[in-house]
């Protein structure tokens, strides 16, 4: 009668927490940054001039982009 799939009821209504057990250092991060291209990882991202902050805010908002919308001076 309904497309809808069936719940389990007792997941959705019992409260979640979601916690990050990653530890990363600076270096961690650059190893990760140079291996990301060639494992088929790649960023999406908006420029915007700061100056145009609400416009990026915006934009973002109303999904007019997909990935991180970056500000630069």
């Amino acid at each position: 009668m309904s497309d809808i799939p069936a719940l389990l009821y007792s997941i959705l209504w019992e409260e979640r927490d979601l916690l990050s057990a990653a530890n990363l250092t600076r270096k961690h991060g650059l190893a990760f940054l140079r291996l990301a291209p060639e494992i088929g990882i790649a960023m999406q991202t908006a420029i915007y001039p700061l100056r145009q902050a609400n416009e990026a805010l915006k934009g973002q908002r109303a999904w007019r982009f997909e990935g991180a919308a970056v500000l630069v001076p």
